[in-house]
């Protein structure tokens, strides 16, 4: 498949599936194939609000995946999943490399981490996961405003340049939609 139609889902241990398989659908009816990246090809634990759900195949690990094969990344969120991702200094080089090279990095809820662990998002807008209330653990801003990121509260997608962000799944058709226009956008550049 050409690069520009491949998309690298970035996925460990405790994902939140909705937050990855809804924005999937939206992108294989957008003509685009999901890669599921992770740091190793064993199977990985699927989550939906803190409950293991199942597990999912791994198609590569990241020391398979070349950076240049991809037109962007998705990040799902989740209670582990980031910020196992986070620690992996191959997975950090891979987001950087993407964004590099002005593919789309985009992440949803809890996800956010990666960006902003990577250094990406440091001058740039984004959102995630900051409901503090509930779980102050959990929260991505304190971690965002550290790294110099631009934190934006209270809507339900942020574009900044290639960067799409979002704060909740209960967003995840706006999430789609601008991942899918910022593809489609890059796509007409390369042309």
């Amino acid at each position: 498949m050409p690069e520009q139609r491949r998309i690298a889902a970035l996925l460990a241990d405790a994902f939140q599936e909705e937050e990855f398989f809804f924005p999937k659908i939206a992108l294989n009816k957008a003509g685009y194939a999901v890669e599921v990246v992770s740091m190793g090809k064993a199977q990985i634990e699927i989550y939906s609000y803190f409950r293991r759900t199942g597990l999912l195949d791994v198609d590569r690990a990241i020391g398979e995946a070349d950076p240049a094969a991809y037109a962007g990344i998705l990040i799902a969120g989740g209670a582990k999943s980031p910020a196992l991702l986070a620690e992996d200094e191959r997975i950090r080089s891979f987001v950087r490399n993407l964004d590099r090279g002005g593919r789309m990095v985009a992440s949803i809820c809890r996800g956010a981490l990666l960006p902003v662990k990577s250094g990406i998002a440091r001058g740039r807008r984004i959102t995630g996961f900051n409901d503090v209330a509930a779980y102050p653990d959990l929260i991505v801003e304190p971690h965002a405003t550290a790294a110099g990121a631009i934190w934006i509260d209270g809507q339900p997608v942020v574009v900044d340049g290639s960067l799409v962000s979002s704060p909740h799944p209960d967003h995840v058709a706006d999430f789609a939609r601008e991942m899918i226009r910022i593809l489609a956008g890059s796509s007409a550049q390369q042309a």
